[in-house]
């Protein structure tokens, strides 16, 4: 399984396991927010700590659980951002729209 999901007391991470964001894990990950908010929980943070590369695919993706999770009143952010990958976000300024952070 690419990802793996931790609940905690206020927040959920779900942390992907691979070192490149194709986009074709995005059923699984949008099947990983869906029934995490089916649960009830209000905040989820999404590790990219060992993302190195990501595509316009896994913006794409990210984009729609953030989506997701505006529409269900759930908070949402991206931790553990490299600096290559924030470099990415920054050029085609995407994290004016998703929230990141360095840590929960």
């Amino acid at each position: 399984m690419l990802l793996e999901i931790n609940d905690g007391e206020d927040c959920t991470i779900i942390k992907f396991n691979t070192h490149k964001l194709l986009g074709t894990e995005g059923v699984e990950f949008q099947n990983s927010i869906v029934n995490t908010l089916d649960k009830g929980v209000k905040s989820i943070a999404v590790d990219l700590s060992s993302i190195e590369y990501v595509t316009s695919w896994g913006i794409g993706m990210l984009v729609h659980a953030f989506t997701t999770c505006t529409n269900r009143e759930a908070n949402y952010s991206l931790i553990g951002v490299n600096k290559r990958v924030k470099d990415i976000f920054r050029i085609i300024k995407i994290d004016t729209i998703l929230p990141i952070h360095d840590s929960v």
